[in-house]
């Protein structure tokens, strides 16, 4: 590739998609990162050159801000591969509902570009997509409606790091929403629902919204705080109530039948151990946190397991299980 080729190609690369800009000066900054020298002036011929080719926009500020035009396809984007193209493929089929609309809207050409390569080369790597499918572990329920301009003014407030002003139904008070305004922290996606983890007002303890209960949204020109102390991953496990205590417990279990093989081939965790009690029975110990998905897990299995110990865990099941027969009328 000669010298005029490789520059030009460069500079392609570095201009973006509208609405975002970027000036000659600037290019000619990032050419010089890179190793090729050469004169502003002659950037700036480069670009009115490839305009005539390309389909790039420019305006009228000093220096002029280039970018590809609204809805053109992006330089590598003709060129994508099957590889590429099954991972925007996957992109697009499980992360659309968590990805900001301006990030959307610059893959946009990407998402396009996968779906002519997969309907146009019938490769092994291209029908992947359709090979694969991810089972939730939970019912799969339908997503409640999220108003989308809510949701895109949601993400910038977080993108951007700036307050929102939000009109809330909380699901405790009924139909009665308040309006106040909050900083924005993460989001959490769980069992189909978006949250938006924040602190209110002035306040440092963070909580989490529903965007589906969210009625108004409007980004306010002022920069969100965080809590010094703020964790996401601790935020989650202690106010969604997927940790319930922070003391570690020894989970003791009687197993049996195709059970006993699937935890011999996927451990509930490292420090696992299965003892035989008979021909029929399993003991298995184990060290695991206290969580809302080990409760679940438990329940679930049915005349297969005996939780031993701890006891207070083996008491609420059978706690539970009894309320169970006594709704359901007892045993015939």
């Amino acid at each position: 590739m000669n010298n005029t080729l490789m520059r030009q190609w460069m500079m392609l690369r570095a201009i973006p998609r509208h609405p975002r800009r970027i000036d000659a000066p600037t290019i000619h900054a990032r050419l010089g990162d890179v190793g090729i020298s050469v004169s502003l002036r002659t950037v700036q011929r480069d670009l009115n050159a490839l305009a005539a080719t390309f389909p790039l926009d420019f305006d009228e500020s000093k220096p002029q801000g280039w970018c590809w035009r609204e809805g053109a396809s992006q330089l590598e984007v003709p060129s994508m591969d099957a590889h590429a193209a099954l991972t925007f493929s996957l992109v697009e089929q499980y992360m659309k509902n968590m990805l900001p609309r301006s990030t959307l809207s610059h893959l946009a050409p990407w998402f396009d570009a996968a779906q002519g390569v997969a309907s146009s080369r019938a490769s092994s790597v291209t029908k992947w997509r359709d090979k694969l499918r991810v089972i939730p572990h939970t019912l799969n329920k339908v997503p409640a409606p999220i108003d989308p301009d809510i949701q895109a003014t949601i993400y910038n407030g977080l993108l951007n790091e700036q307050q929102l002003l939000v009109t809330y139904r909380a699901i405790t008070t009924g139909q009665e929403a308040k309006t106040y305004p909050v900083h924005p922290l993460g989001l959490v996606v769980m069992e189909q629902v978006v949250y938006l983890v924040c602190t209110v007002k002035d306040y440092q303890d963070a909580r989490f919204l529903a965007l589906h209960r969210i009625d108004t949204a409007a980004l306010l020109e002022i920069p969100a705080v965080k809590p010094t102390d703020f964790d996401i991953d601790e935020f989650i496990l202690r106010e969604f109530g997927i940790r319930l205590g922070t003391t570690p417990l020894n989970l003791v279990l009687r197993i049996r039948g195709v059970l006993a093989k699937y935890l011999a081939e996927t451990p509930i965790a490292a420090d696992q151990a299965m003892t035989p009690i008979d021909g029929e029975w399993t003991r298995v110990q184990v060290k695991v946190q206290d969580t809302i998905q080990l409760r679940t897990w438990a329940r679930s299995l049915g005349p297969d397991a005996v939780v031993e110990e701890p006891e207070h865990l083996r008491e609420q099941l059978k706690r539970e299980w009894t309320d169970l027969l006594s709704l359901y009328g007892g045993i015939n």
